[in-house]
């Protein structure tokens, strides 16, 4: 898949300020939940001139122009289901094998969250830390269904190429950096399969090449920089476990000797990327238009996260699944504890948002996505307070990220 850590890569950011390089974060205080809940609620209530189900093309046009679409001197809603009940069932039907499900297994468990931050132990009570993602089917939808799971086939898969695009901009202590675009990361992968134990596969995954591409002449400085610290990561190793539906576990990771901190930091964010490139999915049977929700817990660089991803199928053939994916982090709670932080010093998430969007096909017999790409846009503003003196000082930074990540087989 590629729905969080996709945001876990930013290398170049880590170098320059390890927290908020990690994963994904997006802008000042978040807009307000409520806000966001009732428009959804609007947009989900059924329209009460219409009591038959929307066709799929439909579900995305507004009211006014489905209003618009509607011929001139028809009879209402409820008073052709009056005269005429049969033909609006027909009409309301559908054509093909793209019909939707009609019931939608449920809504989004995640709470509101003000400013993108969970009310304290209400990101337990979805997911625990460390645990296996958690998936809800939100709609089954259109025929054929069946169900979805990963048959993977023992052995070395083709080279995984990960490309990594960054855009950043700081501001604190009244100093702005304007926004400054990163040269292209690029990393390789190989992936081996192990023998099947009960549910589970064993997978062994190795940097094979990092590469960092200058995409003009300001950035020709930063990847001549960049290019001596990640030269020690090639030949990291990883190893993880991976079930019939896609869900990661117990992942740990062998870092080659004399690998940079910023580098090692860098690393933890990018195996969180590996371990989410398997889409989890659903026990139920599964059509066209299908949707669920996965929730997870990640730690990015001293922050503790729940994520929420959305995926919507979009094509089935044979193994290969071809997915739309949304993307939304919040934290778990305020309290951040980032690598390298001074002695007396400690720092607390003010606002927090992440979200984005994207693609993937997947190969439900392959560890690894066929291809896709991702972009988050994300932002945070971070307190800082430091005592030092016998006083204490608090300053505020705010940081807002683009990353846009890609995935081919070489």
């Amino acid at each position: 898949m590629m729905s969080r850590s996709l945001l876990g890569l930013p290398l170049a950011g880590l170098l320059a300020f390890s927290l908020l390089a990690c994963e994904s974060k997006e802008a000042p205080p978040a807009p307000a939940p409520e806000k966001v809940d009732e428009a959804k609620a609007k947009a989900d209530a059924p329209k009460p001139e219409a009591k038959a189900e929307p066709k799929p093309e439909d579900a995305t046009k507004p009211e006014a122009e489905l209003k618009a679409e509607a011929p001139k001197g028809e009879p209402k809603a409820d008073d052709k289901a009056k005269t005429e009940p049969k033909e609006e069932a027909k009409a309301a039907a559908p054509k093909g094998d793209t019909q939707p499900a009609a019931d939608v297994a449920a809504k989004t468990s995640v709470p509101d969250a003000p400013n993108g931050i969970l009310p304290k132990g209400a990101a337990d009570k979805l997911v625990k830390a460390g645990g296996r993602p958690v998936v809800h089917l939100l709609a089954a939808g259109g025929e054929p269904r069946a169900a979805a799971a990963y048959a993977l086939v023992k052995g070395t898969s083709k080279p995984l190429r990960m490309g990594m695009e960054l855009e950043m901009a700081m501001s604190a202590a009244g100093m702005n950096l304007p926004p400054t675009k990163m040269p292209r990361m690029v990393m390789t992968f190989d992936f081996s399969t192990g023998d099947k134990k009960g549910s589970d596969w064993p997978i062994e995954g190795t940097l094979k090449d990092v590469a960092v591409e200058s995409q003009g002449a300001g950035q020709d400085k930063i990847a001549e920089a960049l290019r001596p610290q990640l030269e020690p990561i090639k030949g990291l190793g990883m190893r993880y476990f991976v079930d019939e539906k896609g869900r990661v576990h117990d992942v740990t990771m062998s870092m080659p000797k004399a690998v940079p901190q910023a580098a090692q930091q860098m690393m933890t964010g990018m195996t969180q990327s590996i371990e989410s490139m398997m889409a989890p999915l659903p026990d139920e049977p599964v059509g066209p238009g299908a949707k669920w929700e996965v929730l997870g817990r990640l730690t990015a660089n001293g922050a503790d996260l729940l994520q929420v991803s959305t995926f919507t199928l979009k094509e089935r053939k044979g193994d290969l699944l071809t997915l739309d994916v949304a993307v939304k982090q919040l934290a778990a709670k305020d309290t951040v504890t980032p690598p390298g932080m001074p002695p007396g010093a400690s720092a607390r998430l003010v606002a927090f948002k992440s979200q984005g969007s994207g693609t993937s096909v997947l190969d439900t017999k392959d560890v690894a996505p066929t291809g896709g790409s991702m972009t988050v846009k994300s932002a945070m503003t971070l307190e800082v307070q430091i005592a030092a003196g016998g006083k204490t000082e608090k300053q505020n930074t705010s940081v807002d990220t683009s990353v846009t990540v890609s995935y081919a087989r070489k």
